[in-house]
């Protein structure tokens, strides 16, 4: 298969870790016989420089023209400081990029790879075997429902909205990987108290389960319950099904449990026409941008997920992982992976070091 893929590095250490990680996508990808026709465009900072806009008119135009994106990160925290709001990107560039282009499925794998258990803060008992996927509605909620303060300053609000279309749309994509996997879909809502959107949230996707996926477990959780459960038993969750604000904090705070942004990649997909942008999970880490240090992985995963759902090749997706997974086995470790007390036969790697080891596996 051929695909139009745009890179897109944008600020701190996109540049370094898209760089290191397309080499190897690129050869997973070959090998596979799939074809990858590259473009590169600006976005953040980085787009600012040269058009004096975050979100210039140029990067919405090769957006329009690739079949998928890999995207670096944005967002520079001194500089969004002296930015006026509407043209920081998160608000000039991420969130009307996923309203345009669709892009209402987000997927965030979070694992903990053998060997690394220390890494995570919690105990290696409950750490040990955490392999679980968030799928996370992401163009609705509060991020997109209406906005108003009043005009004494006394009064403010956040709409949180949804149709049963757009919650239908992502039980949909949460089901059908569960079914193809045969793993239990855990949906997270607070219908206890949100009796008009947690009530509704829970009618669809039941509704969603019974007419498309009988076949598939689904089991309903509190959001506030799941918080707890998230760092008691993690491991006993694979599935989760959630919407955009609870999604968004709920898989930042299961980030922490793999014990390095680094390992985490993310997916966004629109369901209907097939467009779709990977990217790691993590910042710009404007702190270290420019050393030749960043964790390449999370960028590497990304990848491993465009082949997935953009190339549609499964055993080329899992091919990637297990490369990461056997670098990981045999010692390659970035310098956020050696905290605490390293494994005998830990080698320390700089980016394109890592993304090396990757390659060698492959």
């Amino acid at each position: 298969m051929k695909l139009r893929v745009l890179l897109l590095p944008g600020d701190g250490i996109g540049p370094e870790i898209a760089a290191a990680a397309r080499g190897v996508i690129e050869l997973c990808a070959r090998k596979a016989g799939h074809d990858i026709a590259w473009s590169e465009g600006l976005i953040g900072y980085a787009a600012f420089d040269r058009h004096g806009d975050t979100m210039p008119e140029a990067t919405w135009k090769q957006l329009a023209a690739c079949d998928a994106v890999l995207f670096g990160a944005v967002g520079l925290p001194e500089r969004d400081r002296a930015t006026p709001p509407e043209m920081r990107p998160e608000k000039r560039a991420l969130l009307p990029m996923r309203q345009r282009m669709g892009l209402a499925v987000n997927i965030r794998p979070v694992r903990v790879y053998p060997g690394l258990e220390a890494l995570s803060p919690l105990k290696d008992d409950i750490a040990r075997g955490v392999n679980l996927t968030f799928y996370r509605e992401l163009t609705g909620d509060m991020y997109f429902g209406r906005r108003e303060r009043s005009a004494d300053g006394q009064r403010a609000a956040d709409e949180c909205a949804y149709t049963r279309a757009e919650i239908a749309r992502i039980a949909r994509s949460a089901f059908a990987h569960a079914g193809a996997a045969r793993l239990k879909v855990t949906s997270v809502d607070k219908a206890n108290v949100l009796g008009a959107v947690g009530l509704f949230w829970r009618e669809v996707v039941e509704d969603v389960q019974r007419r498309e996926f009988p076949g598939v477990e689904l089991e309903h959780c509190l959001v506030d319950a799941f918080n707890l459960y998230l760092f008691t038993r993690p491991a006993s969750f694979r599935i989760v099904l959630t919407s955009n604000m609870f999604g968004d904090i709920l898989s930042d705070g299961a980030a922490g449990i793999a014990g390095s942004l680094g390992l985490l990649p993310s997916a966004s997909l629109n369901p209907d026409n097939g467009f779709s942008l990977y990217e790691p999970s993590g910042g710009s880490a404007p702190d270290i941008a420019g050393q030749g240090v960043a964790n390449p992985l999370a960028m590497i995963l990304s990848g491993a997920l465009m082949l997935r759902h953009a190339f549609r090749d499964e055993a080329a997706a899992a091919r990637l992982e297990l490369a990461v997974e056997r670098a990981l086995a045999a010692g390659a470790r970035t310098g956020d992976l050696l905290r605490g007390a390293p494994p005998a036969g830990a080698r320390r790697l700089g980016t394109q070091g890592m993304a090396d080891a990757v390659a060698a596996f492959l």
